[in-house]
């Protein structure tokens, strides 16, 4: 996987499977009669693309990121050069076996291993992204991993994935509770239960652990680094 290069930021990573390693001796020439350079060696992967599937994915869904590769439709896109110093790391896949296989995608190619699926000239309709293999990249996916400077910017985005959908329907609960109490004071009784619901209120507030002046609780300090979610 690499960092993703797209204006809308919506997902961090592009996902790609390597073909082929090659490396170029390149000579330089300048303008007009100079000499060429000494030759300089790069190398380069060639690479067979992944595309996000548009299905929900991520923290909020509870489901993983699935891929797919670009069909014959989109082939300027689903090959291409790739600096190995741009990968970020190698990527667990997890073919879906319930959507089994498609020979759709593109033709007979050498860029399919024979071991990638059970039928000749297929491909699996999908895969999955497991970023559960490691802790590294279970890091990678939540943010705020140590030493994962080229990610730094997505930290923010990652961490609050799914936090603000989850507090929209925490406030839209509040109002409903809210808006029942209300209705509950015109019957009798109703009152009561609102007195009742208020003092087991202050003896939460009696127990929950208050800071000293100038002391930090540990709770505050892995909220705010993002560990407060898991």
């Amino acid at each position: 996987m690499v960092l993703s290069h797209e204006d809308e930021r919506t997902h961090p990573y592009w996902y790609a499977r390597v073909v082929q390693i090659f490396h170029v001796n390149v000579e330089h020439r300048g303008h007009g009669t100079l000499p060429c350079t000494p030759p300089t060696r790069i190398d380069c992967l060639f690479v067979r693309w992944f595309r996000r599937d548009v299905s929900p994915a991520g923290w909020a869904a509870k489901r993983l990121q699935r891929l797919e590769f670009f069909d014959e439709d989109s082939l300027p896109d689903a090959f291409g050069f790739l600096d190995p110093n741009s990968v970020v790391r190698g990527v667990h896949l997890i073919p879906a076996f319930n959507f089994e296989t498609t020979n759709t995608l593109l033709g007979p190619t050498f860029a399919r291993k024979k071991s990638d699926s059970c039928e000749e000239h297929s491909d699996w309709r999908f895969y999955y992204v497991n970023i559960f293999v490691d802790r590294d990249m279970f890091m990678r996916f939540r943010g705020g991993g140590v030493g994962h400077k080229a990610t730094r910017d997505w930290d923010e985005f990652l961490q609050r994935e799914g936090h603000d959908e989850a507090g929209s329907n925490s406030s839209d609960s509040e109002e409903g509770v809210e808006g029942e109490g209300s209705e509950s004071e015109d019957d009798d009784g109703g009152l009561e239960v609102d007195e009742e619901q208020d003092g087991q209120g202050d003896e939460d507030v009696e127990d929950r652990v208050i800071a000293d002046d100038g002391e930090e609780l540990d709770d505050d300090v892995l909220a705010q680094e993002g560990y407060g979610a898991l």
